[in-house]
């Protein structure tokens, strides 16, 4: 039986990693760990920033049915961390009466002074919001002292408006614009990791 075993000559070694090498490895490996945890997070920041900005789109949409519905104006405030939605006339003073019940069947709309007001959406903190009226090319910050308002008429569309949520970093923001006739949103822009 002949077994091959290799020898190594004597005036030759095993050449190992320099220490120049391993550190050329290691910096490429950190370097696609680190873009691959930062692909992986992308998915989660634009996740959060819709959420926040559907629950604006909720309350407009709302507020556009409401205003069919009940045939009176319905507002929405925007303000720092928070849209609130409400009749614009106090709900003790509805402006239309009561619809026409046929007989033996039930109206299927509430009355508005049964229903607590306003409605209130937390915006999470972490984001700053940006209000473009229709008349405007820029956004304007709402802040403290800023709040802006938001008609929804009965028969008539409301103001075309876009709204931008910013990340407190800076480095998220999605831009949504509202359609004046059914108040759902599309989106205008958004970016995600640029400082």
């Amino acid at each position: 039986m002949i077994s091959s075993c290799r020898t190594v000559p004597p005036g030759k070694s095993h050449r190992g990693f320099s220490l120049l090498e391993l550190i050329v490895v290691m910096a490429i490996t950190s370097i696609v760990f680190g873009a691959a945890a930062f692909m992986i997070s992308i998915p989660n920041i634009e996740k959060d920033i819709r959420e926040a900005h559907s629950g604006i789109e909720n309350l407009a949409l709302r507020a556009r049915a409401m205003s069919h519905s009940y045939q009176q104006p319905f507002l929405i405030e925007l303000s720092e961390g928070e849209a609130r939605l409400m009749p614009m006339a106090r709900p003790e003073d509805e402006l239309v009466p009561e619809p026409l019940e046929q007989i033996g069947e039930r109206s299927a709309l509430r009355s508005l002074d049964s229903m607590s007001w306003p409605v209130v959406y937390k915006i999470d903190p972490k984001y700053r919001m940006a209000v473009r009226r229709w008349n405007s090319n820029d956004f304007q910050i709402v802040s403290d002292n800023v709040v802006e308002t938001w008609i929804h008429q009965p028969n008539s569309p409301s103001e075309p408006l876009a709204i931008e949520l910013i990340s407190e970093e800076g480095d998220a923001y999605l831009s949504r614009e509202f359609h004046p006739l059914t108040a759902k949103a599309t989106d205008f822009e958004m970016a995600i990791g640029n400082q």
